[in-house]
């Protein structure tokens, strides 16, 4: 049930233990579902999976993800977000656990598509949690430190997973990522509160005829499904063409690091900067024109440095413009139904997870081609800039 509130004096120190919590929950949910990509290049011979069923690793997942979207986002404008974001880690953490058990495709399938169904409850309620205990004046700022927390996840998985399997081995990647999940769903679950500004008990249909009937809305959402087609297709595919050219993975973890601190700072500088200058939706288009040529330029790249070099810029570049996704949604829905426009939105976005790495792992399967997937994410950011141009900044409730 709500969880107990806080008074006003409360706002100014606790609003940042709120965001720290909601960033270590975000970050790990990333760690969870990219703790698979590294790892694609040792699992594949070992079970003898093809490349398209080793995608389909990451597109089980998201098949989890977007069931729980739209549940999770009622659930936290009802409820509040503790129990939300706490179970969301618990069942992720057990499912990963299991993960260290799997001998067959099917099974790995099956956990995978678990741990999707507890990370899918995660995003609207860290954005909820933003939208009560942020001021407008600072939602940027919250909301790029929260939205850095993907290639947070990203540099503590390539940083990480290809150290333990040099000395654990695959099975127990999956177990130490379990139990750290887990036992942080229990610390968020004691320390995450509730805002005195919180409305809870929204009326559902109410919320779902503001989402529905706001085209800016539908539109920056559908952006949303672009900008993520590339950077998912980015994250899954980046170790396995790079070790196809014969590097190590330890040398394709780094590389794909380097894309994921580029990817923590891009979201930080923006959100502040859109705090100062306003022009959410500008800055996000200005993000996605840089994207889609990098995205191909990166792709290219033959030579460790020059990946390294690209990889950092990449990562800067197409993250830039998450936190305004975010916001722009939140505040088109307003803070009552804030958690439920973001798991509804966040279903189209994640679409581009369902379906990106099965098409771009077919494409390698049908081309024997490393070179195509790139231009194939490259198309997302260009539909999304497309997508952006009618949307009305004025329009937001909130």
């Amino acid at each position: 049930m709500q969880m107990s509130k806080t008074v006003e004096s409360d706002l100014p120190s606790y609003r940042w233990v709120i965001l720290a919590m909601a960033v270590t929950s975000f970050v790990l949910t990333f760690v969870v579902r990219f703790a698979w990509p590294p790892l694609i290049p040792v699992v594949v011979p070992i079970l003898g999976m093809k490349m398209s069923q080793a995608g389909a690793f990451m597109s089980a997942f998201y098949i989890g993800y977007v069931i729980t979207q739209v549940p999770a986002g009622i659930l936290s404008d009802f409820i509040g977000v503790r129990l939300v974001l706490s179970l969301c880690l618990i069942v992720e953490g057990i499912a990963s656990f299991a993960m260290g058990y799997i001998n067959t495709y099917d099974a790995g399938f099956t956990w995978r598509v678990i741990c999707g169904l507890g990370a899918g409850a995660d995003f609207a309620a860290c954005t909820r949690a933003i939208m009560e205990w942020f001021p407008a004046r600072e939602r940027g700022t919250a909301m790029g430190l929260l939205l850095a927390s993907p290639s947070g996840g990203i540099v503590l998985a390539g940083l990480s997973v290809p150290v333990l399997n040099g000395l654990l081995g695959w099975q127990a990647v999956f177990k130490v990522i379990g139990v750290v999940t887990f036992l942080a769903g229990i610390l968020i679950y004691l320390l995450v509160r509730t805002s005195s500004t919180a409305k809870m008990g929204s009326r559902i249909m109410e919320g779902f005829r503001i989402i529905f009937g706001s085209k800016d809305l539908i539109l920056t959402s559908l952006a949303g499904f672009c900008l993520l087609w590339c950077e998912l297709g980015t994250a899954t595919w980046t170790v396995a063409t790079i070790k196809n050219m014969g590097m190590s993975l330890v040398v394709a973890g780094s590389i794909l690091t380097l894309y994921g601190v580029g990817g923590v700072l891009g979201p930080i500088i923006s959100g502040i900067i859109s705090d100062k200058l306003g022009e959410r939706k500008y800055i996000l288009i200005v993000a996605l024109a840089f994207t889609a040529p990098v995205t191909v330029i990166f792709g290219y790249q033959t030579s460790v440095l020059m990946l390294s070099v690209m990889g950092f810029i990449f990562g800067f570049v197409s993250y830039f413009g998450n936190p305004h996704l975010t916001i722009l949604v939140s505040e088109f829905a307003g803070q009552q139904y804030a958690a439920t426009a973001n798991g509804t939105s966040n279903l189209f976005f994640q679409m581009a997870s369902i379906i990106g790495p099965w098409v771009m792992g077919w494409s390698i399967d049908v081309s024997k081609n490393y070179h195509y997937p790139w231009w194939i994410m490259a198309a997302g950011p260009i539909v999304g800039i497309l997508l952006m141009l009618p949307v009305n900044p004025k329009n937001v409730r909130a």
